[in-house]
């Protein structure tokens, strides 16, 4: 989240077939994705921008298969969550499981804390890490952190950000790992959830949308609008659709085994929109 020019900011992020990208917004501070490079090329700008999802039903999603649905997670097997919380205020984990329990509910998706790790967040985080996690695709981290650390584009006014990575032949990918960051220097927010211009809760929710393949709307009622402003820290129609869409109901997905993969040097939004002029 990025307090921007309005009330209650947006998020950074937009997610590429290809690339992984930053969006400069307000809310939120990124969502970058990784598509693994094997099996298909490279996207140009145009093609990134033409893959932001959006819908008829009031949501939009990073990106899209070549068969129209969105890329997103195997709903069929738990979400599985690091914690690196040693810079977190005391007591942010009750709004943790609060925010879970919500995604779950609309997501109907499992995602679970597994354990606390000394792993750091960094831009260059491996999807791959057989020797701290085993033979599977690194856990998501959870994480606490400054603007600048682990190169993160983190700002001294984002809340947070979010980078799911996706891997898989070009056209049928599947988000396999990622992370969500939360600005340690944001002293300024409440926990809990009475509003959503100014709680910790409001911010979960928005990163871990983002994280399991939500892009922005333009629709403040709901809590994955740009510029959500003030109000009821919930999940608004669009955001409920959103959610089942890439959940439980769309039935199961299987993505490919783990091995390492490179993670692509990040684009700014910016940058796409004046390589499309």
């Amino acid at each position: 989240m990025t307090d921007g020019p309005r009330a209650g900011g947006a998020t950074l992020g937009l997610v590429l077939l290809g690339l992984v990208a930053i969006a400069v917004a307000g809310f939120v501070g990124l969502v970058g994705v990784l598509f693994d490079d094997r099996g298909g090329e490279t996207a140009t700008a145009e093609d990134a921008i033409a893959a932001f999802g959006a819908s008829s039903d009031g949501y939009r999603v990073w990106a899209r298969n070549d068969d129209g649905t969105p890329v997103r997670w195997d709903p069929c097997r738990p979400l599985d969550l690091v914690i690196h919380d040693d810079l977190a205020p005391s007591g942010w984990r009750t709004d943790l499981e609060v925010a879970l329990d919500e995604l779950r509910e609309a997501s109907g998706m499992t995602l679970r804390v597994t354990a606390d790790t000394d792993e750091s967040p960094s831009l260059q985080r491996d999807a791959y890490q057989p020797d701290r996690y085993g033979e599977r695709w690194a856990p998501v981290l959870v994480a606490w952190a400054r603007p600048g650390d682990g190169e993160l584009p983190l700002l001294a006014t984002d809340r947070g950000l979010a980078i799911p990575v996706a891997v898989g032949p070009a056209g049928d990918r599947t988000y396999v790992t990622g992370q969500v960051v939360f600005n340690a220097d944001r002293e300024d927010l409440d926990l809990g959830f009475e509003d959503r211009a100014t709680s910790w809760g409001a911010t979960l929710l928005h990163e871990f949308g983002h994280l399991l393949g939500l892009a922005h709307v333009q629709d403040e009622g709901e809590l994955m609008a740009t510029f959500p402003g003030q109000g009821p820290v919930r999940f608004g129609p669009g955001d409920l659709a959103g959610l089942s869409a890439i959940g439980e109901a769309a039935g199961c997905r299987s993505g490919p085994p783990p091995r390492p993969v490179e993670v692509p040097v990040p684009l700014s939004e910016l940058d796409l929109h004046r390589k499309q002029r």
